[in-house]
């Protein structure tokens, strides 16, 4: 099986190490970055075939994160899931407004997430 190049973005140190422990299990080579302009610059070098994206996180949310990677031809297509804490219709509706394939709310079960990533 090839493996994945997820990126995932959250400012939660414990929450990068769950899901990169959850998804090298897929397999998948994991790219971190703990903040928005930081997973900008990666997207564009790395060309990741997913996105985990956090929603609150300091400087610069990951809806306008999503925002400037949807606006950009070299990241447009690369799929996003947002993973938060907010977890309401309305957040989750704006996230998929953006264009996310999906929106998962935390605490995330990891074989729901793997299921996720799968489809």
């Amino acid at each position: 099986m090839t493996s994945w190049r997820i990126l995932v973005v959250d400012d939660e140190p414990l929450v990068l190490h769950m899901l990169r422990d959850v998804l090298t299990s897929l397999p998948a080579d994991v790219l971190e970055a703990k903040e928005g302009e930081e997973a900008i610059r990666l997207a564009k070098a790395e060309r990741p075939d997913l996105i985990h994206l956090d929603v609150m996180m300091p400087r610069m949310d990951g809806f306008q994160v999503a925002e400037a990677l949807k606006q950009d031809p070299t990241t447009a297509t690369i799929p996003i899931i947002f993973i938060s804490a907010l977890g309401s219709s309305r957040d989750k509706v704006r996230g998929l407004d953006l264009g996310a394939e999906d929106y998962l709310v935390k605490p995330i079960d990891p074989e729901e997430l793997k299921v996720r990533v799968r489809m």
